[in-house]
């Protein structure tokens, strides 16, 4: 199911590309975004930095900024790019950070829904 993920991370990156407009949201914004599948034990990162944002593979020694923890169909449901089933899949997911980095992931994912 990892795979599943994975593209759905792909599509956020290519959507967040599309929308030029929300360019000025992620600028300056360098955070890593570490996602955690409970039920599959999967390990993530979604990167934000000033090349852009990419994702791979969440490695012990990388340290994130804001954390993302849920069962794998929550976090896909985070992802999908579909508001409604966004705000349903938010309340399963836990996020550990500062509210700035948090309010900043929420307004991105929103942003770039479909």
């Amino acid at each position: 199911m990892a795979f599943g993920l994975v593209q759905l991370l792909d599509e956020v990156i290519f959507r967040l590309q599309q929308k030029k407009h929300l360019g000025p949201v992620t600028s300056g914004w360098e955070r890593r975004v570490g996602i955690i599948t409970e039920d599959t034990k999967c390990r993530w990162q979604l990167m934000f930095t000033r090349e852009g944002t990419l994702h791979q593979e969440w490695k012990d020694e990388d340290q994130a900024d804001l954390v993302l923890q849920g069962k794998e169909r929550s976090i896909q449901m985070l992802f999908a790019g579909d508001e409604m089933i966004y705000t349903m899949a938010k309340q399963q997911v836990k996020m550990v950070g500062t509210c700035r980095d948090q309010l900043k992931l929420d307004a991105i994912l929103r942003l770039t829904c479909k």
